[in-house]
């Protein structure tokens, strides 16, 4: 079993499961000229100098949205139907929906009487098992970011590492000071793969600021917005990674791209593969992917469907009644890009074929959401605690 373990339960409930709020620092915007630097676990001075490429201006036209915005909360009915079927069965939400028990109406355990899993529906095809060691591979991946063995002391030595990468090559680690985002960049000479994973929460930094999911002006895009603390996170830590993968890219032009995130790590990703597709015609959607695990939302409709305009794969994996996922909700105006990939069970993981957001997969299951899915994801036979 992948197991997210060495995140502290404490730490994730008392955060609410990393959504960022305001912070005490605030980085350089996204489009600025100058990158804020931040301390790398092998930085160089290049870094506090590093100017952002330009924005290539064909690639950040805002989409057309087909309908209101108010219209793709696909969510919160199934919120009331779910809650409903609750309460007819003996549930008794007063208790249920105590501050301590959820996180923006999201239940962090489920509890006995929940609603079950709904069954397979239309639209929904199941995952192959090509596609499912894939899945496995990239969530192992990002998973290995959590090793100490890795990011900071650049050592691809640990069993998983050698199981899913031999031949890689760490290329770069980096870790940001205010907001404790770390990743690494690795490469594959035998894959042709170059693949840079983001962190997911780990420490008390992680968590500097209240829950307070707001949404704050996407430079790059107009009418975009993302989340105000993971669009400070990404400011602080760009510089770190940005001119390594431009470096990369460079010297192996054929290469694969992909970039990988868990929690909060996916929301890096997601604006970290945006970022590199915007300022760069090497990184498109020939040549580059994200797949990231348990990802919250990052931004408005608006920014979902330019990141679906750009056609660069996404898939963002959710195991089981993970909560994070489903955070911030809908209501307060945020929604996912990209392809779900749902683990409904073990044995059973489905991909919906809905570009967006869709009431069929994991969205059926709300309020009853589980912490516990959050650090859990697929079933192999490594501990998450042997990164040696």
């Amino acid at each position: 079993m992948v197991v997210f373990s060495q995140i502290p339960y404490g730490i994730l409930v008392a955060i609410s499961c990393v959504m960022f709020g305001l912070a005490n620092a605030a980085p350089s915007p996204i489009d600025s000229k100058k990158s804020s630097g931040s301390d790398s676990s092998n930085n160089d001075s290049s870094e506090k100098s590093f100017t952002l490429p330009p924005l290539i201006p064909n690639r950040v036209i805002p989409p057309h949205l087909p309908h209101s915005p108010n219209n793709f909360d696909v969510e919160s009915e199934n919120i009331a139907r779910n809650l409903q079927w609750f309460q007819q069965h003996g549930g008794n939400m007063n208790v249920t929906k105590r501050e301590d028990n959820t996180v923006g109406g999201m239940t962090l355990e489920v509890p006995e009487n929940a609603p079950p899993i709904p069954g397979d529906s239309n639209g929904i095809i199941k995952a192959s098992s090509s596609q499912i060691n894939s899945y496995k591979k990239y969530t192992a991946l990002a998973n290995i970011a959590y090793c100490e063995g890795v990011v900071p002391l650049t050592n691809w030595i640990c069993k998983r590492c050698l199981n899913y990468v031999p031949d890689g090559k760490i290329i770069k680690t980096f870790t940001s000071y205010t907001y404790d985002i770390n990743g690494y960049i690795l490469r594959s000479d035998a894959e042709k793969t170059i693949y840079l994973a983001f962190r997911g929460t780990k420490s008390f930094k992680n968590a500097v600021a209240d829950l307070q999911f707001v949404l704050k002006t996407y430079p790059n895009v107009k009418g975009a917005k993302v989340h105000e603390g993971f669009l400070e996170a990404y400011n602080e830590v760009i510089a770190s990674f940005f001119p390594t993968m431009l470096d990369q890219i460079t010297a192996f032009p054929k290469y694969k791209v992909v970039i990988l995130g868990h929690s909060l790590g996916g929301a890096q990703a997601l604006l970290a593969g945006i970022d590199l597709y915007q300022r760069d015609v090497r990184f498109s959607p020939d040549n580059m992917s994200i797949v990231t695990a348990g990802c919250p939302r990052v931004g408005n409709p608006t920014f979902a469907q330019y990141f679906n305009s750009i056609r660069v794969p996404f898939a963002r994996i959710v195991n089981k009644r993970d909560i994070v996922p489903h955070l911030p909700p809908q209501s307060f105006g945020f929604l996912h890009p990209g392809i779900e990939v749902w683990i409904k069970s073990t044995n059973n993981i489905q991909i919906c074929e809905q570009n967006t957001e869709s009431k069929k997969c994991s969205n059926s299951i709300v309020p009853f959401t589980s912490i516990y899915d959050h650090t859990h994801y697929f079933y192999t036979n490594e501990s998450d605690k042997s990164c040696s």
